[in-house]
Order: structure tokens, then C-alpha cells, then sequence
């Protein structure tokens, strides 16, 4: 950003410049500018439009003009068909291939070894107290009491 005096010293500088051009002469007169213009434009022949002689040409582009919307509309047409297979069809395939088994393997990473560290089969294994329960004859259980006969006690 400039400041005060450098806006004011630069505005002065280009005042003096422009009067030192307007005392040159080196300035035309803008009438003289404006009458020179006018007879440039009056030698110059009016554009107009001159009928006939034009038809084989506008047959042309017309021919043209359908030619190109033709090859517009089969190209969208082409773009527009899908000739790949369906999401349904895709899907088969899909099953197909992990019901051959081949998609059905699982993959272990080399590494997965190094997870395996002694008594991970206390881990992964259910604990068991006592005896199994299945099995076991109810008869062979003690006889439980009921509230009225603790009552009594």
C-alpha cells in the first residue's frame, strides 16, 4: 500500500506529463478524430444479404445438421445399451463360485502362529465343577421339606 505523500507525488507526476503532451501538439483533436472515423466508415459497402446462389449450400448444411443429430442419437443409443451381465446374473455367479468351494477357503495370515501361547486352552475351554448333572436320577436326591413341616419344627 502506498502511502499519502508517494499518491500525491505520483498524481503530480502524471499531471505534468499530460501537460507536457498537451503543449507537444502530439494530441490530435477529438473532432477531427470523430470526422476522420466517419469517412472511414462510409468508404467502407454495406454488409446486406444477397438472395439466390446460396441454395446448395443451405442443402448442404441442412444435410449436414441431420447427418450429425443421426450419428448423435446412435451413439447415445450404443452408450445407453447395457450388454453387461444383470445384478441378478451377477449374484449367481457369485454363489456359484463360493459354493465350488474355491471362495469358501479361509485364508490364515503367517503370523497367526505367533498368537499361539501356552494355556490358550484354558481360555478357549469351558470350565466344569462337580459331576455332570445329566443323567442323574431325582429319586436319588434327598428329600426336600416343605415350608408347613418347617414350620412345625
Amino acid at each position: 500500500m502506498t502511502t499519502q505523500p508517494e499518491e500525491d507525488r505520483l498524481k503530480g507526476a502524471y499531471q505534468a506529463l499530460r501537460a507536457e503532451t498537451a503543449r507537444s501538439g502530439n494530441v490530435p483533436d477529438f473532432g477531427t478524430m470523430m470526422a476522420e472515423a466517419q469517412r472511414q466508415a462510409a468508404a467502407r459497402p454495406n454488409l446486406e444479404v444477397v438472395p439466390g446462389g446460396t441454395g446448395s449450400r443451405r442443402r448442404l448444411m441442412r444435410v449436414g445438421a441431420w447427418a450429425s443429430a443421426a450419428l448423435a442419437a446412435s451413439v447415445a443409443g450404443v452408450l445407453l445399451i447395457d450388454t453387461g451381465p444383470s445384478g441378478d446374473e451377477d449374484f449367481e455367479r457369485l454363489v456359484a463360485a463360493y459354493s465350488s468351494g474355491s471362495a469358501g477357503v479361509s485364508w490364515t495370515s503367517p503370523t497367526s502362529s505367533l498368537l499361539d501361547v501356552p494355556g490358550l486352552d484354558l481360555i478357549r475351554s469351558l470350565p466344569s465343577i462337580g459331576a455332570p448333572v445329566r443323567g442323574l436320577d431325582p429319586s436319588a436326591l434327598p428329600a426336600r421339606q416343605t415350608p408347613s413341616e418347617e414350620e412345625n419344627l
